[in-house]
């Protein structure tokens, strides 16, 4: 009863002790939070966007006559401008099959006009259309919203046309009904989802389906049509695919159809919204993506539009001698030939081409920008009209406000990032103490002091800052930022009271250098030397560009000095220094294997080859995995003698899901081929199928069987051997009874073997949701994880710096690795459609979550490995707990550095060339990634993964 009683109380003990670090992780995480959306408030602005509306007074400002009565505008999502002009000598699936643009420009040069149309950046079909309607330029922050679009809420020329009674009808891409529902013609609106880019037909069909019924009635005006196949399948196959021809061959056909339809009275434009690049992705800057397509063409015989010349059609250097325009041109060029007020905002200048005489449109133009410009406070009086009015000194004068606006359209708000930076910095100093005293926290219940004070300090700050809102009412800050400035503070005070009640200063800067030295050795000094080597990388661009390079030279030095320590360390036995070795040499070469994946950002140019495709070879390669990686995850677990009980269960069911794995992109592959000529709906059953099953049964399935299942032991009962014989002392007298020796098979790793199979679950997500080469990449990371855990257990590095350092390391390397770099256009969208056809809340956004993350997700659910591989069960499980925590807390300390020195340097280079190409993707994707870490960390790592297999093992093992 006494030992029941102890048990009893060990474990309330634990568990309070466990919730007491869950709760104060998490309130380091919300101040972290806070911090990045303050510092993301005041870098990441949107634009002012005014909200006057541009009218025509018929005494003052008459609009000019129309010139056209009718017009059919199509969007070709993604028509890069090399698609439509001839190529010579090409044998790319994308050149020389959508003729019939160039061939009407050159054959009818007064009727058609093709340009090439410059696209500004970021290319997202969201900001596209905001630009190609609102004649305004799009801002950085905007992009973030192209899976949600608002209502645009300023002048556009679809407003325009509403507001003088013009019909218009639409279909195609629904981004153009989140937009502009309300000025649609509901009889004629037909949007279609225009988000799974693994479907390449529905959206086209949709928009030939009704634009040619349509096209036959005559109470319309307008006809907006938005095709998406060429843009989904540069997503799903790239662009150089035979679907692409298959598609622009259809394009072709379609745009020849509705030609020979249209009556004499009718304008058709033809433009993309943006390009692409080799990968088939956009949304960054790089040549491919902004050039795109401008045709227009009429036959209209009073409408004459005025060529500027043979050489725009030049085909040499793929179009670099063709005419080009800006996008923002398009407004006050359609604006001013549908005979309606150009829109308030726009900054485009009348496309020339589309105008025989263009004094009188040049005029207009400017009138209106100086309008807008005398209407904004940042843009009053910066620049002169001219004084006088020839096309020059417009075109002038327009070219000067759209640089202007370029560089002043999104103020910094230095307040806002200021308090983000230093909200980041009292983070770290927290999470550094409190880390650093976890001795002192399981003696004194600091935790719930923490707890105590940082809940009383928020409540008086949300208090006090909503008071001071109602008094003063601030003008520049809401009631959101005040309230949240107020929490902030609140918090900082909370966590400051009791390390200042308990701590000294000295005793706090004490803690900071010992935190970077734990005890004073060589893995500590490099451990140091990577935080500070990682956080140099963002004071320059060209550094930034080649993360992914320095990343693998930090793995591959750590990997170069254990072999070097195994080999020269005397205290480690012949047999332990040959497997030692051959750890740390499995460890060096799979991080060489997997830096040779690797997906190349523009910038890099020609210093970098792509690697990262789909092709014949990379799916073998997923079957070699699927086979060989339970081998060696199931040879780890024999070396701890730990494959027992659920151990086969999970490695051999990970073996079978990896292999319909490797069976869903097998037919990913044959489909894409389209070489057996099956139906595509075959193969798209066949792969939803897998890919439900696999996911279902890897994080529901599994995660809850490890959660109620057993552990990797097994009891092996064995006699011991005979005695030698003996001669009995008297006749009557029996042999000694051999009584059987119990003993625990795994007892030594009963911890670490059992919570490697929760990251095994998770890992096979990962796997699902990645493609080929990214697979093969993260299997790799899971053998660098137990070879260095391996190598940790051997050198005796559980509690140094280094070992969580490297893992955060390896989170990184494997996140370039498996197809990503720190680009909007490397984001993998289109795996959010391998379970669902359409989106679906939560299951489309977890695709691309895992997809994005999944390296990070994997290191963190392993990083209690450190202290949990290879050690037996502990009569002080709070111990074992407590060094988790500080390894835990070691690894958001890391990212937290990370993040501040990507803060400050963003901040720092606002100004810069490449500080929306470079330094604000990798600001962001620091933001997101602190805020994973610390949800993984805590609710999966500590909450569901470390406390269920203390729990269980203190249980059944206690004493």
């Amino acid at each position: 009863m006494q030992v029941e009683a102890r048990t009893r109380i060990r474990q309330q003990k634990l568990r309070i002790t466990f919730f007491g670090y869950i709760f104060v992780l998490i309130f380091f995480a919300i101040l972290q939070v806070i911090s990045i959306v303050f510092f993301k408030q005041g870098f990441l602005l949107s634009r002012d966007v005014s909200s006057t509306i541009s009218y025509c007074n018929d005494t003052i400002d008459p609009c000019i006559q129309p010139t056209i009565e009718k017009t059919i505008f199509l969007v070709i999502d993604a028509l890069r401008f090399d698609f439509v002009i001839p190529v010579e000598g090409s044998d790319k699936h994308y050149h020389n099959n959508f003729p019939i643009l160039y061939d009407l420009a050159q054959t009818n040069p007064k009727k058609s006009t093709l340009l090439k149309f410059i696209a500004d950046p970021p290319t997202t079909t969201l900001q596209r259309l905001k630009g190609l309607t609102t004649g305004s330029l799009p801002t950085f922050i905007d992009a973030g919203s192209n899976f949600d679009g608002d209502e645009i809420d300023e002048d556009n020329w679809l407003l325009q046309l509403y507001n003088h009674n013009k019909s218009i009808a639409f279909m195609g891409d629904d981004t153009w009904e989140a937009l502009f529902k309300k000025y649609i013609n509901p009889k004629y609106n037909f949007p279609y989802p225009s988000l799974n880019v693994w479907d390449i037909d529905t959206v086209d069909n949709g928009v030939l389906e009704h634009i040619y019924p349509i096209m036959e009635q005559n109470d319309w005006d307008m006809i907006i049509g938005h095709f998406l196949g060429v843009d989904h399948i540069g997503h799903r196959y790239g662009p150089n695919h035979h679907s692409m021809k298959d598609k622009l061959n259809q394009m072709n056909d379609e745009i020849s159809k509705i030609i020979d339809k249209m009556d004499d009275k009718t304008l058709l434009v033809v433009i993309g919204d943006h390009g692409m690049d080799y990968t088939g992705n956009h949304g960054g800057d790089s040549k491919d993506e902004l050039e795109t397509t401008f045709f227009a063409y009429t036959k209209n015989k009073k409408f004459n539009m005025s060529p500027k010349g043979k050489e725009k059609y030049d085909i040499s250097n793929l179009g670099s001698n063709y005419r080009s325009v800006n996008q923002v041109d398009l407004v006050p060029t359609l604006s001013l030939l549908l005979g309606i007020p150009i829109p308030h905002n726009n900054l485009g200048f009348p496309i020339d081409e589309m105008f025989k005489d263009l004094k009188i449109p040049s005029v207009k133009t400017i009138e209106q920008i100086n309008r807008f410009r005398q209407s904004s406070p940042i843009l009053k009086d910066t620049l002169g009209m001219p004084e006088t009015f020839t096309i020059e000194s417009s075109k002038s004068y327009q070219y000067q406000s759209l640089e202007h606006c370029k560089t002043l359209w999104a103020r910094f708000d230095m307040k806002f990032i200021v308090l983000g930076v230093i909200l980041l910095f009292f983070s770290f100093v927290f999470i550094l103490a409190y880390s650093r005293s976890i001795p002192s926290v399981r003696v004194s219940t600091m935790s719930f002091e923490f707890i105590g004070s940082v809940i009383a300090m928020s409540l008086l700050g949300i208090v006090l800052s909503f008071s001071v809102y109602i008094v003063l009412m601030p003008q520049n800050l809401t009631l959101k930022n005040c309230i949240g400035s107020g929490v902030a503070i609140g918090m900082v005070i909370g966590f400051w009271a009791p390390i200042m009640d308990r701590f000294s200063i000295l005793w706090l800067l004490h803690q900071i250098v010992d935190f970077f030295v734990y005890s004073f050795n060589t893995w500590s000094f490099m451990g140091l030397a990577f935080i500070v080597l990682h956080c140099l990388i963002f004071a320059s661009n060209s550094y930034v560009i080649w993360e992914d390079k320095m990343i693998h030279f930090f793995i591959m030095t750590f990997g170069v000095g254990t072999f070097v320590s195994i080999l020269k360390n005397p205290t480690i036995s012949t047999n332990e220094k040959i497997l030692g070795l051959n750890h740390s040499f499995t460890f060096l070469f799979v991080s060489r294997l997997v830096s040779m994946i690797n997906l190349c950002r523009e910038e890099q140019g020609g210093l970098c080859k792509p690697t990262f495709e789909t092709t014949w070879w990379s799916i073998v390669l997923l079957h070699v995995v699927s086979f060989l990686l339970p081998l060696m995850i199931k040879s780890f677990f024999k070396l701890s003698n730990s494959f027992h009980s659920a151990g086969p269960l999970w490695i051999n069911g990970m073996k079978f899901l990896l292999m319909l794995n490797a069976f869903y992109w097998t037919f990913e592959y044959v489909d894409n081929l389209n070489y057996f000529q099956i139906p595509s709906t075959v193969f798209k059953s066949f792969k939803l199928s897998i890919a439900r099953i696999v996911l279902v049964i890897s994080l529901i399935l599994a995660n809850y069987s490890w959660s109620r299942g057993p552990l990797c032991v097994k009891i092996d009962l064995s006699r011991p051997a005979p005695p030698e014989q003996t001669i009995p002392a008297s006749p009557d007298e029996d042999a000694p009874e051999l009584k059987p020796k119990a003993t625990i098979l795994g007892y030594g790793n009963i911890y670490g073997s059992s919570y490697f199979l929760l990251v095994i679950n998770f890992s096979i997500a990962v796997m699902l949701v990645s493609k080929p080469l990214g697979a093969v990449a993260i299997a790799g990371l899971l053998i660098q994880i137990l070879s260095f855990l391996e190598i940790i257990d051997l050198l005796n590095l559980r509690r140094n710096l280094v070992s969580p350092i490297i893992f955060g390391l390896l989170g990184y390397q494997h996140f370039f690795s498996s197809g990503h770099q720190a680009t909007i256009p490397s984001i993998h969208w289109d795996v959010g459609f391998m379970t669902t056809e359409n989106i679906i809340f939560p299951i489309t956004h977890l695709n691309i979550f895992l997809n994005t993350f999944g390296s990070f997700i994997i290191i963190c659910l392993s990083l209690p490995l450190i202290t949990l591989w290879k050690i037996p069960p502990t009569n002080k499980p709070i111990t074992a707990l407590s060094q988790i925590i500080t390894v835990i807390t070691s690894l958001i300390t890391y990212q937290t550095l990370i993040s501040l020195s990507s803060f400050i340097f963003t901040a720092h280079f606002r100004r810069h060339l490449m500080v929306w190409k470079i330094f604000a993707p990798r600001f962001m994707l620091n933001g997101l990634l602190l805020v994973v870490i610390n949800v993984i960390l805590i609710f999966l790592s500590l909450w569901f993964g470390t406390g269920k297999v203390l729990t269980q093992v203190n249980r059944i093992f206690g004493k």
